[in-house]
């Protein structure tokens, strides 16, 4: 049966006439649904054919998926294309019927470092002595664990998470935090995401890891009407985002809370934890991955 109408992202290289082998197989390495390559041509008419227009760019596509794969996929053509600064690169969405085989092949079991690893779906993986699974099929929400940010944020918790402990997940994605924290310990979790398609795939995911009835999952905003208050707060989202949110979390958050933030560029992790300041949080532990890094903050008052 086909999955719901999937997001892609058609990214075409503008390619000088020298360029085009070399950008093709660059292109052909990270896309999934292959890729086109269409010279600028001359239609001669009926039985006559048509003539390549000569020094003019060549258009090279190639197809990704809007997910977090994609966007891994993404940084890797983005940097890869760097060797070629004569070329131009075009992004646009496009909608495909069948989202669900062809990109499944670039997504295997992902090791986190500590006791988690991601296993999809479709992948049969022999648990070592100690691990945690996670079976997970992200469709279209954020959450594989090939992102640094979530990988950062698994590795945190596989440390902050204790037994019984509540936790409230912001930006949910694919519900693999949500589902970990159960996993290790953790007595209830409250999920939130602003993707109402996010939240379908996390209940999908919890319910396929036997931990529905230990993860809450709502589709929204966390705001200041909230009515938790949590030891454990994880929210990978976006440097922006997490600023925008301190106010609230400086409400929801337990009285010696640990906030654990992700999504944020390390040059921003200043920034955030100034914001985080003004609102009963200090900085407690900070890890990074390439140009990515997580932020762990402790409420100010007794601890839990």
């Amino acid at each position: 049966m086909a999955d719901l109408t999937g997001l892609w992202f058609e990214i075409t290289a503008r390619t000088p006439p020298d360029d085009v082998e070399a950008v093709s197989d660059v292109m052909r390495a990270v896309s999934p649904g292959g890729i086109s390559v269409e010279e600028p041509v001359d239609i001669l008419g009926p039985d006559k054919g048509f003539r390549v227009r000569p020094g003019e760019a060549v258009l090279v596509r190639a197809y990704l998926p809007a997910s977090e794969l994609g966007a891994v996929l993404t940084d890797r053509l983005r940097t890869a294309m760097q060797a070629f600064p004569a070329v131009e690169l075009i992004a646009k969405p496009i909608y495909e019927q069948d989202w669900s085989v062809s990109w499944r092949e670039f997504f295997g079991v992902v090791e986190t470092g500590g006791r988690v690893v991601i296993v999809p779906t479709w992948i049969e993986h022999e648990a070592k002595p100690g691990q945690v699974v996670v079976s997970l099929d992200p469709g279209r929400a954020f959450g594989t664990g090939h992102h640094e940010t979530t990988r950062l944020c698994l590795h945190a918790l596989d440390r902050l998470v204790k037994p019984g402990i509540d936790m409230l997940d912001v930006g949910t994605g694919s519900g693999v935090l949500a589902i970990a924290a159960v996993k290790l310990g953790a007595r209830h979790v409250d999920a939130i995401d602003i993707d109402p398609i996010a939240t379908e795939v996390a209940q999908a995911n919890c319910d396929a890891n036997g931990v529905a009835e230990a993860v809450s999952l709502r589709a929204g905003t966390l705001d200041d009407s909230h009515e938790g208050r949590y030891p454990l707060i994880v929210s990978n989202i976006s440097t922006d985002a997490n600023i925008g949110l301190a106010p609230v979390f400086g409400e929801v958050a337990a009285p010696g809370a640990t906030l654990v933030l992700s999504g944020i560029l390390s040059p921003d992790a200043d920034r955030v934890c100034e914001a985080m300041a003004a609102h009963g949080f200090e900085r407690a532990g900070f890890d990074e991955e390439r140009d990515w890094c997580v932020i762990e903050l402790k409420a100010r008052g007794h601890a839990v």
